[in-house]
C-alpha cells in the first residue's frame, strides 16, 4: 500500500486531505508542523508529501526542498487552501500509478 505525509497546521484540512486519500486507498501519516514532517520522513517510506502553502517558522519551497535532500524519490506537491481536493487525490493517484509528470499541468 502506497504511503502520503500529509503536511498541514491546520487539524480540520490535514484530516479533510488525510481521509480523501484514504477513500483511495492509500495510508496517510499526517504531521502537524514541518518539524513532525522531516521527523517522519526519517522513519518512513513515502510515495508523495502534501505540503501546505503557508507554514509557521518555514516556507513551504523550504520544507519542499529538505524533503527531497532527505528522501530524492519523494514527490511532493504544494496544496493551497483554495485548491480543488479531488484535483489533489488525482495527482497523488497519478504519482503512484506513475501516471503524472510534476512538470505537467
Amino acid at each position: 500500500m502506497s504511503s502520503v505525509l500529509v503536511v498541514n497546521e491546520i487539524s480540520t484540512e490535514r484530516e479533510e486531505i488525510a481521509r480523501a486519500l484514504e477513500a483511495e486507498g492509500f495510508t496517510v501519516v499526517q504531521a502537524s508542523s514541518a518539524a513532525e514532517a522531516t521527523r517522519e520522513i526519517w522513519g518512513g517510506s513515502f510515495v508523495v508529501a502534501i505540503i501546505p502553502t503557508l507554514l509557521t517558522g518555514t516556507t513551504s519551497t523550504a520544507l519542499q526542498q529538505q524533503l527531497v535532500q532527505m528522501a530524492p524519490e519523494i514527490e511532493t506537491l504544494i496544496h493551497g487552501k483554495n485548491d480543488e481536493l479531488p484535483a489533489l487525490v488525482r495527482k497523488v493517484t497519478q504519482i503512484r500509478d506513475g501516471n503524472f509528470s510534476i512538470g505537467a499541468a
